[in-house]
């Protein structure tokens, strides 16, 4: 079927060439008459792929120094036989000097693959950069959306005329390089940290392209569960869990989506009671006490249980799953005597100590009474009785690490932190 074209013009080319885009590998050359097209590959494009549209058939002929870069030719069209209004008869689209390994496809009017209500919807000519009616051939914007949906990648040139082609096109004379179909935009974002713990803050950048005119990003169920502007700030997450965070970012072609995850981690700060002995329940995490009162750590209370050795306030900061929190602060004020007291009445030396340390009741207050040294979890692993003002206590049996001494009298019960090594 060949149209009826009620206005012919003859688009000659630009006065200076262009390029569309100097990045990419697809090379157009469009028109209505067909006839010899000589193409002349004399730019290195790598992975050059050639896309030719016409009514009539067309013959074409491949030569130049980088004929070898190419690596695919589609032709689309009605391709009218014979072509009779070129010179010679031209039977059938045909091709010559492609290069080895590159077989040109023969497309006989494909389906369009961006509707435009001025074009055909069918690739069958191309003639014109003209945004109006076709006249039954295609806009110039089909035909970019055609051969980069064929192909892949973008349009380096795009020559288009009305009349027979003659003589030699150079690719690095370029083209006319008609508008290209207008395209949705396409969501992407950056999240400035995409595992955080409770509490904190984080920033939300748009990276999206082809020129988006609104967005609308999806938090919930974090309050506030939503913004509409590009790039949303001081965004806090007071709740742990994994978060689906949407952007849906729209123009006037359409509009896109994308999900990233978000994880929210937070810290166990339970802490258990057991007589004197404080205990975190946190798991795979690392611990430090504190005094409540003075806000200062504890030297070497780093184990998950806390065994006080005078009466106040204690809590924990736990590190776990890249955070850290500090525990409520606990009581315990069930020991006889503040620590001033214990050192009075008191000592144990060397300490820290290989394996054995004595015991010194300074003024003989303890005498008959029993010596229990616990461990971290509150198990007793060594018994005696004090017989003298100095008792020794042998713990080489034991592994090293912290250890407290307890005694219970009639003054209460005295706790003594001691260090094996």
């Amino acid at each position: 079927m060949k149209y009826l074209l009620t206005s012919i013009f003859l688009y000659g080319f630009l006065a200076n060439a262009q390029i569309c885009n100097p990045n990419g590998n697809i090379v157009i050359f469009s028109n209505y008459d067909g006839g010899n097209l000589n193409i002349n590959v004399d730019v290195n494009i790598p992975n050059l792929k050639i896309g030719i549209v016409s009514y009539e058939a067309v013959a074409v002929t491949f030569s130049g120094p980088f004929v070898g870069n190419i690596t695919a030719v589609e032709y689309a069209g009605f391709n009218n036989s014979p072509n009779t209004n070129c010179g010679a008869s031209i039977a059938t689209t045909t091709f010559s000097g492609t290069p080895g390994g590159v077989t040109p496809n023969i497309e006989f009017v494909p389906p369009v693959t961006y509707n435009d209500p001025n074009g055909y919807i069918y690739i069958d000519c191309g003639y014109s950069c003209g945004t109006g009616s076709q006249g039954g051939c295609n806009t110039a914007a089909q035909i970019y959306a055609y051969f980069e949906s064929v192909f892949g990648g973008s349009v380096y040139s795009h020559k288009t005329q009305y009349g027979c082609w003659s003589g030699t096109q150079n690719i690095v004379d370029g083209g006319n390089c008609c508008a290209a179909p207008p395209t949705p935009p396409v969501a992407n974002f950056s999240i400035s940290d995409n595992v955080i713990c409770v509490g904190e803050c984080i920033d939300f950048t748009d990276l999206s392209t082809n020129s988006p005119t609104s967005w609308l990003w999806d938090f919930s169920p974090n309050l506030p569960d939503s913004s509409a502007v590009q790039n949303p700030s001081g965004i806090c997450f007071a709740t742990p869990g994994t978060y689906q965070i949407s952007l849906i970012v729209s123009n006037a072609n359409g509009s896109d989506t994308l999900t990233q995850s978000l994880t929210v981690n937070a810290v166990d700060t339970s802490v258990s009671v057991s007589g004197i002995n404080l205990t975190s329940t946190a798991s795979g995490a690392t611990w430090q006490w504190i005094n409540c009162t003075t806000n200062a750590q504890i030297v070497g209370a780093n184990s998950t249980t806390f065994t006080p050795t005078s009466n106040g306030t204690y809590a924990v900061i736990v590190t776990q799953n890249g955070c850290s929190d500090t525990s409520a602060c606990r009581l315990v004020n069930s020991l006889g005597l503040d620590q001033n007291e214990i050192n009075d009445l008191l000592s144990v030396y060397p300490n820290p100590s290989k394996g054995v340390f004595v015991l010194h009741d300074i003024q003989k207050t303890f005498l008959d009474q029993s010596v229990n040294v616990k461990n971290l979890l509150g198990e007793t692993v060594y018994s005696t009785k004090i017989t003298a003002n100095k008792t020794s206590l042998d713990l080489s049996s034991l592994n090293d690490g912290v250890y407290f001494i307890t005694i219970d009298c009639h003054l209460g019960r005295l706790v003594a932190r001691i260090l094996k090594e």
